[in-house]
């Protein structure tokens, strides 16, 4: 039997390769393969890949079940495409366009189980099969559907990114812009000149990779649009804040912050006596908090989430841990637990800042454009010699107190030569004797 080849065939192939690549890369980079919008994502491209596939077979042997295999494979595409906008927009599921998606993809599986569902036609200057009337109609506007939400994804994106990654929700943009309107008048003009189904392909290759570039680059791309993050305090059993973290403009101070937690949580025995979560509903968000052991733990977002509640709660056991000295000393210097915004980048790293405006911005001081003495400056370099390492160090000493840096180098100065004189066969003990003392 001869096979139908023709040029859709062949790009549809190198779709479906191109299409399985981009879903294992998704799945195998470790920044997102956790995120959960993302499963969707990749059970919806899935679908799409398996669309062409059953395109290549109903071409190649010009059969109609595999044309309309492909169908069914659209409508599910379309379905898990919703889920996946839904969750990254709102962090729930039920929505109009879902209903929409249901009713199209029941509808859909019932026409195609009719007579006149695809053909095969004489179109664009080879043997074509496709879906037709009714069954035909309810896949392309499936297909539209698809289209015009990936648009709405971008664009919402964009208008809502903050400041420091509105360049990455730009080039979403751009992708989401390709995908959507261009690559659907390409689809139409199929029927004219073969050529545009290469021209159409080519343009979704562009426009997810561009969509992906920007999900593994910077995640928090998929975090802009559920809620927003603003405000995390830590305090101690005696009310005194630890910790104070914040990802949009606060006009409360840390006192006052702390002093309102104290009191929520007089009011709450639950809390006090047995830990755990509470909400409390706010005028125009909610306050989460956690007790632990040794801390108290309040987050304000405009939502709570579960992805919220369990960041919350990862970050509290970190911090117990991290600084479980300090905390049984009851020490409540603030600047003992400045190291803790290292776990806010480990669990909150995705939450995108909404308080920085423009590049004036004080947390934008970059070292590259700030000043040192020269003197430590020279020295700084030649304890971090590899310079990225030297501009983020840079960058922290300008925040710290002005009697920082003189005492981090004459201690540097004092210890950098120890470690060659002792002893390798005591190594061992001093790490034996670091850990008894923890």
């Amino acid at each position: 039997m001869e096979l139908n080849w023709n040029i859709e065939v062949y790009m549809n192939i190198f779709m479906v390769a191109f299409l399985w690549v981009s879903i294992i890369t998704i799945f195998i980079y470790p920044r997102i393969r956790k995120i959960k919008s993302l499963f969707y994502l990749r059970l919806s491209l899935f679908m799409y890949s398996l669309t062409l596939l059953f395109d290549v077979f109903a071409f190649l042997y010009l059969n109609l079940l595999f044309s309309i295999l492909g169908g069914y494979a659209t409508l599910i595409s379309t379905f898990f495409l919703v889920l996946t906008i839904n969750y990254l927009m709102k962090e729930e599921y039920y929505s109009i366009p879902l209903i929409i998606t249901i009713i199209l993809a029941a509808l859909g599986f019932y026409l195609g189980t009719q007579p006149g569902a695809a053909s095969i036609e004489q179109g664009a200057g080879y043997i074509r099969v496709g879906w037709i009337g009714s069954f035909g109609f309810v896949c392309d506007l499936s297909t539209l559907v698809f289209m015009l939400l990936t648009f709405y994804w971008g664009f919402q994106t964009y208008i809502n990114a903050p400041f420091l990654i509105k360049r990455e929700a730009f080039i979403f943009l751009i992708g989401a812009n390709i995908f959507a309107p261009i690559s659907v008048i390409s689809y139409l003009l199929l029927s004219l000149n073969p050529v545009f189904v290469l021209i159409s392909n080519i343009l979704f290759i562009v426009s997810l990779s561009c969509m992906i570039y920007v999900i593994i680059k910077e995640p928090k791309v998929l975090y802009i649009l559920p809620f927003n993050v603003h405000r995390l305090l830590v305090k101690d059993k005696g009310g005194f804040p630890l910790f104070d973290h914040d990802w949009s403009e606060s006009q409360v101070n840390e006192t006052i912050f702390t002093g309102f937690i104290n009191a929520v949580q007089l009011m709450s025995e639950e809390v006090m006596n047995i830990g755990g979560l509470l909400d409390i509903n706010l005028r125009e968000g909610i306050l989460i908090l956690h007790e632990s052991q040794y801390i108290s733990v309040g987050l304000v977002a405009s939502k709570s989430s579960k992805l919220l509640r369990d960041s919350l709660v990862n970050f509290s056991k970190d911090f117990e841990m991290k600084f479980k000295r300090q905390l049984k000393k009851k020490s409540n210097s603030l600047s003992n637990y400045e190291d803790a915004i290292e776990l806010i980048e480990k669990h909150f790293s995705n939450f995108p800042y909404k308080i920085i405006k423009d590049k004036t911005h004080p947390l934008l001081l970059s070292a590259k454009f700030t000043k040192l003495p020269s003197q430590l400056e020279n020295k700084l370099k030649t304890i971090f010699p590899d310079e990225e390492e030297f501009l983020r160090i840079k960058s922290e000493l300008i925040k710290s107190p002005s009697c920082v840096p003189n005492e981090f180098t004459d201690l540097y100065d004092e210890i950098k030569d120890e470690i060659n004189v002792i002893p390798f066969e005591e190594a061992p003990l001093l790490n034996e004797k670091k850990s008894e003392e923890e």
